[in-house]
């Protein structure tokens, strides 16, 4: 493990309990945190991402943005970037969506679903958060600060 690496892992055994876990880590998140999610489908990274909204104080609904790719959502201090990259097929297409202009902003928190997508380009300081179904309503999640 590096020096100054954070790792946290839960179980959860339902969707809200997901949702609780993700609000109360949320008070962890920083100015200019990018989180990297990583899991397969359905592993509930939206859910996650539901409850790190509601827990920055998001207060309306909250989505995958699997078909526009991202989502906006903006809270009294800052502003969340919300990316589903799943559809993406290319490096260039990140430029095209302008995911280059938002990650990383000021006053604000960028969450990334399917970072894998990433490849080369995973920014080097980020959160990831592993999802990994453990049965149909259970799920392992860990989370690392790098």
């Amino acid at each position: 493990m590096k020096k100054n690496e954070e790792i946290f892992s839960f179980e959860s055994y339902s969707e809200k309990e997901t949702e609780k876990i993700a609000h109360k880590f949320s008070k962890q998140l920083r100015d200019k945190d990018i989180v990297c999610f990583f899991g397969d489908v359905g592993t509930g990274k939206t859910v996650f991402t539901r409850g790190l909204c509601r827990g920055l104080g998001y207060k309306s609904y909250v989505n995958s943005p699997s078909y526009i790719v991202m989502n906006m959502y903006q809270t009294k201090d800052l502003t969340i970037y919300h990316f589903d990259l799943y559809r993406i097929t290319s490096i260039e297409e990140l430029t095209e969506i302008g995911y280059y202009d938002f990650v990383g902003d000021e006053k604000s928190v960028s969450i990334i679903e399917w970072a894998e997508m990433l490849k080369g380009e995973i920014p080097k300081k980020r959160i990831e958060i592993l999802m990994t179904a453990l049965d149909e309503n259970s799920r392992k999640i860990e989370i690392k600060r790098v």
